[in-house]
């Protein structure tokens, strides 16, 4: 064991205060999905590293899939792998590779660490990562084997459900004998890789009836490493005892293994309290990080680092934290103690630890230096610019001191004393959480009840990693609600060219949903962006079907139109239900194919149900549907827009602005027009340029194009708006429209102006003020910037609730239950004429 020097630590970090950055990946065998998918990482891990890498950031905790590389006994997939490593070398980086991040085994463990074969699968897994990857300079064998093995084997809250010490028992004699040997393995063929052990870093105390259990405790948190170790095995310990009395007496002769780094995980919560009201985490007695460290180093003389440490919180609330930990991290340093990293984990929120990976609803956790948002994209916060500074290198003083918001500011009460000294601070507005009004009239919470058999199948012509809208809306609702009864929604998007040979489909997890398309090879005067009739994308429905058959998906899923070109590709999977949300007039579209409308036409007859997005929508099919039709205009999540409210800030000059598509249904020289009335304002248009000439769009000074944003950015663009536009042209393409951005921009608190829009006219003639021509605009702009915002809301709250999508999804949902699906069709049946 190497317990001194940092020559023969090379290449890790030396003493000091290095950052090291860390992605979570647990996988939930009940539920065959890991925090790699459900947080988008593993849809694109190069974009992620180069964020880290930019920040200066060199030395990474990077996780191996083992499900994923060992699909099946003695069958490899290193595909994966060998792009994430690949690229980790090329750019300089040093990975410390994680094999097993807690429940991470494959499925074919069926009864995970308890399995008669985990030993022999994982030292066979181990030792082939070795041989592929001799170059690795680092590597955890198996993180957190304590807490690990304590939550499956004692706790019973992880596969395979085992409690009580003998199910701890059990556990630890099925791996711990197959660590030490995969260690043997590893030492013998990457002699000069390091390896880093990750535990947790505990302390307990207790008064009265609660020191008992305190030290027993206490034993507890180390009986996992001495045991690999061979350190201080007494059979008297308060712990070590009752595991030799549960039959782990062969644990004490297991071959020492090497250990070059102990990796301590420390939370608020790694530090408990005992009394006689019970156990208590975080204490309010805490001793703190550093007194933590030393404990630990003390005890084994190794070199340490600070493996994972976090705080669930807002991100004034983290930068607070790790404030906290890089000053006790200091301290440790100060007094001696071999420090090799800082590793504040995860690099990217993670997802359903409030459950303990109990439910994969992919609720976010607000934990990690970024956020991942709608689409996979990622969001920064104020705590994203600490994190970066601190990895800088910035001194701990310069680092920000916010005062800690509920429920951290309880949590952490007992830590406040060592804060003391810091020059205390407000938290950033945007970081304030605001009040919930809840007016007299509200309903009960709304509960989207569908039936758990079928999956849910979405057509559609956007593309879910788009700009945020009506499908992305509805659709995330309804799989939140059916993901809760196994049941999987399906997001597929209009095909595209590629370098393939052969049309193959293509997917990705985003949460709830799996968002799949269709590439096709390409082809001279072959477009890059196809629609679902194209004659290269004939196999779409089968190859589609084929693929839900081969997921073990049920028959006769429910599948839901947005365009009718997908009519054929839904016929393909025989689906039970059939529904077509009518959110735009496709056929007045720019380039839009002559046979949507007939086709329209076709699947408006044959449809189960039907739903409008709005009143001019709805007259334009009622004569051509006369049952099973309903009017849903589009909605607002209030609680996202509301916070443009509290993020509002003064500027220097009045801002007019614009959220959405810039394409042929805006009115471009009504813009250009307003942007020379308004010479002392600023336009902004924030929203992608699509089907028209990028180069036909008005330009001007104060006329500013802020691109796609996505959708978790909008409340702060609308913060900086004074009055929110919606110079739509009032031509084919607009006759129909129900523009989901007036609730939005109503809700944020803003003034709007707008076109005689029908749909706008009818609903929201006494709340937004209408003008025909950019004087007329300029004008408005004036006036409605002095307009009262209470006057404004008096107005929209009576149309508000109704207009929630959550109300409009469990609206839908209801009507859709009421359908009896069409039975499932055998292949006899598919054969008859």
């Amino acid at each position: 064991m190497h317990r001194d020097g940092q020559a023969d630590l090379a290449p890790l970090p030396p003493v000091g205060r290095t950052f090291v950055a860390g992605f979570e990946s647990t996988y939930l065998p009940m539920w065959h999905v890991d925090e790699l998918d459900t947080t988008g990482h593993a849809a694109h891990p190069q974009r992620d590293i180069d964020e880290v890498l930019a920040a200066g950031v060199r030395h990474l905790r990077y996780p191996l899939r083992w499900q994923r590389i060992n699909p099946a006994p003695g069958r490899y997939d290193w595909s994966e792998t060998d792009r994430a490593l690949g690229h980790l070398r090329e750019h300089g980086a040093v990975p410390i590779v994680d094999l097993v991040h807690h429940t991470s085994y494959p499925d074919w463990l069926t009864d995970g660490f308890r399995d008669r074969g985990f030993a022999d699968a994982y030292v066979t897994y181990a030792e082939a990562v070795a041989r592929r990857y001799p170059w690795l300079p680092a590597y955890t064998l198996f993180n957190e084997p304590f807490a690990t093995l304590f939550l499956a084997g004692h706790e019973a809250l992880w596969p395979p459900y085992d409690r009580g010490v003998e199910g701890f028992t059990r556990l630890l004699c099925s791996v711990l004998p197959a660590v030490t040997e995969a260690a043997r393995c590893w030492a013998r063929l990457l002699p000069d890789a390091r390896h880093v052990w990750v535990d947790t870093g505990e302390h307990h105390s207790g008064t009265g009836p609660g020191e008992a259990h305190a030290r027993m405790a206490n034993d507890r948190r180390h009986v996992v490493l001495d045991l690999v170790l061979g350190h201080d095995l007494d059979p008297e310990r308060p712990f070590l005892s009752q595991l030799i009395a549960a039959g782990g007496e062969r644990l004490l002769h297991l071959p020492a293994l090497r250990v070059d780094v102990l990796g301590l995980d420390y939370y608020c919560h790694s530090e408990w309290f005992y009394d006689e009201s019970g156990a208590r985490a975080p204490s309010p007695r805490p001793i703190g990080l550093a007194e933590v460290l030393q404990q630990y180093g003390d005890r084994y003389g190794l070199p340490m680092m600070l493996s994972e440490t976090n705080i669930r919180g807002l991100p004034s609330d983290r930068a607070s934290w790790l404030r906290y930990t890089v000053e006790q991290y200091e301290l440790a340093l100060s007094r001696g103690l071999p420090l090799h990293g800082y590793c504040w984990f995860p690099q990217v929120d993670s997802c359903d630890w409030d459950s303990l990976l109990a439910r994969p609803a992919g609720r976010a956790d607000p934990v990690g230096v970024v956020s991942h948002g709608r689409g996979g994209s990622r969001r920064e916060s104020t705590f994203t610019q600490v994190w970066q500074a601190a990895a800088a290198g910035a001194p701990v003083h310069d680092l920000p001191a916010y005062r800690f918001q509920s429920p951290c500011r309880q949590q952490l009460a007992g830590f406040l004393p060592a804060m003391a000294h810091w020059p205390w601070q407000e938290a950033l507005p945007e970081d304030h959480v605001p009040p919930v009004h809840v007016p007299i009239e509200a309903k009960e919470p709304v509960v989207i009840d569908v039936p758990a058999d079928p999956d849910l199948v979405v057509l559609s012509h956007l593309r879910w990693v788009w700009v945020w809208q009506r499908p992305q809306q509805l659709v995330s609702r309804l799989a939140a609600a059916r993901a809760d009864r196994g049941v999987k929604t399906w997001f597929v998007e209009e095909p595209v060219s590629g370098d393939v040979p052969v049309p193959q489909l293509r997917r990705e997890d985003h949460g709830n949903v799996v968002r799949v398309w269709l590439v096709v090879p390409r082809a001279e005067g072959r477009p890059e962006f196809l629609c679902f009739d194209d004659p290269a994308a004939d196999d779409y429905g089968r190859l589609l079907a084929e693929m839900l058959a081969g997921e073990g998906r049920p028959a006769a899923p429910d599948v839901w139109l947005y365009t009718p070109m997908a009519l054929d590709t839904a016929r393909a999977l025989r689906p039970g239900r059939v529904i077509y949300d009518v959110m735009d007039d496709l056929a007045a579209f720019l380039g839009a194919s002559p046979a949507l409308r007939r086709r329209q036409g076709e699947l408006l007859r044959t449809a189960d149900i039907v739903f409008t997005g709005g009143r001019s929508l709805h007259r334009s099919v009622a004569d051509r549907r006369t049952h099973d039709i309903h009017c849903f205009p589009s909605g607002v999540d209030t609680a996202h827009f509301t916070r443009a409210r509290t993020l509002r800030r003064p500027h220097d000059r009045p801002v007019a602005g614009y959220v959405g598509v810039i394409d042929e249904r805006l009115d471009l020289d009504l813009l250009r027009g307003l942007s020379s009335e308004l010479p002392d304002w600023t336009i902004r248009m924030v929203g992608p340029v699509t089907k028209i000439d990028p180069s036909t769009v008005p330009r001007a000074a104060n006329l500013h194009y802020a691109g796609l944003t996505p959708y978790e950015e909008l409340p702060r663009e609308l913060a900086g708006f004074d009055v929110a536009l919606m110079p739509f042209a009032l031509n084919e393409a607009t006759r129909s429209i129900s523009p989901t951005k007036t609730l939005e921009y109503l809700v944020a608190g803003l003034p709007v102006i707008s076109t005689r829009v029908p749909d706008v006219v009818a609903d929201y003639s006494d709340i937004v003020h209408f003008a025909d021509t950019a004087a007329g605009f300029a004008d408005a702009c004036r006036e409605v910037v002095q307009q009262s915002l209470a006057d404004r809301d008096r107005h929209l709250r009576p149309v508000q609730h109704r207009h929630e999508w959550d109300v409009i999804a469990a609206s839908m949902a209801a009507l859709i239950d009421k359908i009896e699906p069409m039975p499932p069709v055998c292949p006899a049946e598919t054969t008859a004429g």
